[in-house]
């Protein structure tokens, strides 16, 4: 049974990046559906079982923010907002301990990291048939993105991609079916980068740093490797760009300029409603979800949300689930600890323009971060093992402007 919750887990990680694209009615999104499955059949393993992997501390700051948010109901200044955060913020734990009980193994961690990779695809897919047709998301600014999904939602999804593509890459063993998925993860990062600039998202170049940074550091990667993958970056942005809408690359261009207005796209001006609502209600917040109608938007920024909806106590809970996530990159297997801190990187920089503190993928990284440092890999170890306890061996390889809820 447990093999069985290893394999919906790797279709629910599937779905997540796309998860936008297709609603089922009266049940939301297929992501949200597949989750729901997921989680009765992790309930029925540990049932059998009659035991679950003992919680880690990341596990109980999570439930506390959590649960801080449900308390938050109380002095709410929308009952239903807060209500409806709640919900989803349940669906959310559930979903952080199954992976925890899941993925026990650097094989099937591994296995979580392709499921993404290959989830991303479906919206690059999506973006280049929307480009070929002519489909705009942002009609004045030529800007694409997939069907149903945020351009700048997208544009973080697919960079998220790109250090874990490079790493399965770097870590894929000899056989027929590991040299496919190599080359699935080598073509992914030129097609994501592609992807991310027909988005016209500038804080996408801001996120990508940590992926740059990652190739120039990362162990992993000999110093030939290094200067041969910025090469071919180099050329294949080189060979895209004539490709790239002059109104996207005109738009990308105003990005020092946008900062230095402090504008950000009309995001500035967000920000300091919140902090003045923040300034109001200091330690408790206005209570989770009621942010949006308070400054006729989202805020654009999840450290900014958070603080605002939840106050002081919500924000400090937040940051030490963040710090814990730190803690476990860090002391993840030297070989991945400069993977998941680019990770890391990635996420706190784009979430900087986007309220992604009830987005499935916010928690699947946090929790994925966590799993990694959790995980012993048996010293001077090329290869990756295959999944331990039954998990089957997939030969897969080593982790959206006004979002809805999940």
């Amino acid at each position: 049974m447990r093999r069985v919750t290893y394999v919906l887990s790797l279709i629910f990680i599937f779905l997540i990046p796309w998860e936008d694209m297709i609603s089922t009615s009266g049940w939301g999104s297929l992501a949200r559906v597949m989750g729901l499955v997921l989680a009765a059949c992790w309930l029925i393993t540990i049932l059998i079982q009659g035991h679950f992997r003992k919680p880690h501390i990341y596990h109980f700051l999570v439930l506390l923010f959590f649960l801080w948010n449900f308390l938050s109901v109380y002095w709410s200044l929308d009952a239903t907002g807060t209500i409806q955060r709640i919900t989803t913020y349940s669906q959310i734990f559930l979903f952080v301990l199954v992976f925890w009980e899941v993925f026990q193994s650097p094989g099937e961690l591994k296995g979580g990291l392709q499921a993404f990779i290959l989830g991303a695809y479906v919206l690059i897919i999506s973006t280049f048939i929307n480009y070929a047709n002519g489909t705009v998301a942002v009609a004045y600014e030529s800007r694409y993105s997939a069907t149903g999904v945020n351009a700048v939602d997208m544009a973080l999804a697919l960079i998220l991609g790109l250090p874990m593509a490079l790493h399965l890459f770097l870590n894929h063993g000899r056989g027929a079916g590991n040299t496919i998925l190599r080359f699935v993860n080598l073509a992914y990062m030129p097609m994501a980068i592609f992807a991310v600039l027909l988005t016209g998202s500038r804080t996408s170049l801001l996120a990508a740093i940590p992926f740059f940074a990652y190739i120039a550091l990362t162990p992993e990667i000999k110093l030939q490797r290094r200067i041969l993958t910025f090469v071919i970056l180099l050329v294949v942005m080189l060979v895209f760009l004539p490709l790239i809408p002059q109104a996207v690359i005109s738009r990308l261009g105003t990005t020092g300029a946008s900062i230095a207005g402090e504008d950000l796209g009309g995001r500035v001006a967000l920000w300091r409603q919140a902090v003045e609502i923040l300034a109001q209600h200091p330690l408790l917040g206005v209570g989770g979800g009621t942010l949006d109608p308070l400054i006729g938007s989202a805020a654009h920024n999840t450290y900014v949300s958070i603080a605002t909806e939840t106050g002081f106590i919500g924000f400090i809970l937040f940051f030490s689930i963040i710090a814990v996530a730190v803690y476990q990159a860090i002391r993840s297997p030297e070989k991945h600890a400069a993977l998941w801190i680019a990770v890391l990187a990635t996420w706190a920089i784009g979430v900087l323009s986007l309220s992604w503190e009830f987005r499935k993928l916010t928690w699947l990284i946090l929790t994925l971060v966590v799993v990694a440092g959790s995980i012993e890999v048996a010293p001077q170890t090329e290869a990756i093992p295959a999944p331990q306890d039954g998990a089957p061996d997939l030969q897969l390889a080593q982790p959206l402007a006004n979002p809805e809820e999940a």
